[in-house]
């Protein structure tokens, strides 16, 4: 559906400005009025400049942190006793983003024009998703608004947190692999080519590993549009194979049976998995509704595909332990804990007592992964800059006083 930017006064001339979805311009002049707003301009809006999603740039792009503070500032003026759409009116003119406020002040005009929170928010899958809209549809039923906008805030920081975690554990790996790169790159196309035009001079046999990187030097020199060639089509190739569903399937499943990263991947997912599905059934939102948004949330297409089949099992009057045992994905320790809380009742509190408890697990592997991968790295840029500075040196050491 068309996207409509507005700006409109109140009762008491105060300017309003938002987005709003209509088939044309006419039915938005006809709903700002219904809700006692005097238009003032109306412009058509593409989808990226109303901030309806995470990419965009040059201040489009809506952070995980801004939603996290939406969902924070809603939760402590609406424990103040302040009105919803109220509440949605003064958060927007606090938000600093500029994408970020539009989404706001069409949620507000949404509420105010007689949807619900949750409802308003689905308009924007792209920003909130449909775990965040379950919970607040479930929250508002029950009268518990403030506690679920609390919990999406601390699930929010959490995995924010947790994508923090990675990419401080990548950075430093990365960082050496470029640089050791740069330098093979240098020594290659720089260094070589000169010390290989004195070797040809002295007319002596060389080593076999100085002539062997002689050779890959002049490839590199004579052929590298071959080279850089080979490595875009193999980028491409792999990209687009990594985004079909087989190709992801095919890369997911060789990353589980990966040493200690595999493990790391899967107790990553047991922790996703175990807090959004107890989250939701804490907050009374049916079993089947919670498995297919918690099936939206895991990352990992084996442990999509084993959340995926289980609700049909469910529906025929099987338990959640005994489907996911089906699959032999999920270890037996959790499979236990969710029959014990399946049996005594207690099974929103289970998992979110296993969730805490493999995040723990994980967090531990995911250091001792980064203190080997250091080493690792630091181990092979040495190996092959120690190779290409001995190939260099070597005849010079083996050089015969005569000449021969």
């Amino acid at each position: 559906m068309p996207q409509f930017k507005y700006d409109a006064k109140d009762a008491k001339g105060v300017l309003i400005s938002g987005v709003m979805d209509a088939e044309n311009r006419a039915m938005v002049i006809a709903r700002l009025q219904s809700m006692n707003y005097f238009p003032v301009k109306i412009s058509a809006e593409s989808d990226a400049a109303s901030g309806r999603g995470w990419g965009g740039f040059l201040g489009r792009r809506i952070r995980s942190a801004d939603v996290c503070d939406f969902y924070r500032q809603m939760a402590d003026l609406i424990t103040a006793g302040i009105a919803l759409v109220k509440g949605l009116q003064i958060v927007s003119t606090q938000i600093t983003s500029p994408a970020m406020r539009r989404v706001v002040a069409a949620i507000a005009a949404d509420v105010q024009g007689g949807e619900t929170f949750g409802h308003a928010l689905d308009h924007h899958p792209k920003v909130f998703p449909k775990l965040a809209v379950a919970l607040i549809n479930s929250g508002e039923r029950g009268g518990f608004l403030p506690d679920v906008l609390q919990q999406l805030a601390s699930f929010s920081e959490m995995e924010e947190e947790l994508r923090g975690k990675v990419r401080a554990a990548l950075a430093y790996p990365i960082v050496m692999v470029f640089v050791g790169t740069a330098v093979v790159i240098f020594l290659m196309s720089f260094v070589m080519p000169k010390i290989t035009g004195i070797y040809a001079e002295m007319r002596q046999d060389l080593p076999f590993v100085t002539d062997l990187l002689i050779k890959m030097t002049g490839l590199f020199s004579r052929r590298w549009y071959v080279l850089v060639g080979a490595v875009v089509l193999g980028v491409v190739f792999a990209w687009r194979f990594a985004r079909s569903r087989q190709g992801r399937r095919f890369i997911h499943a060789a990353a589980l049976k990966l040493p200690v990263l595999g493990d790391v991947i899967l107790k990553r997912e047991i922790s996703r998995f175990a807090r959004t599905f107890g989250q939701m059934l804490k907050n009374g939102v049916p079993i089947l509704q919670a498995l297919e948004i918690v099936r939206d949330v895991a990352t990992n297409e084996l442990v999509r595909e084993a959340i995926e089949q289980a609700p049909p099992d469910i529906a025929q009057g099987a338990g959640v332990s005994g489907t996911l045992k089906k699959r032999d994905l999920f270890p037996p320790g959790v499979i236990n804990m969710i029959a014990i809380g399946e049996e005594t009742g207690r099974l929103p509190e289970v998992l979110l007592q296993i969730a805490p408890s493999y995040e723990a697990q994980a967090d531990r592997m995911v250091k001792t992964l980064t203190s080997l991968i250091e080493p690792i790295i630091i181990l092979l840029m040495g190996v092959v800059v120690g190779f290409i500075v001995i190939a260099m040196l070597l005849p010079i050491l083996t050089i015969s006083p005569t000449g021969k």
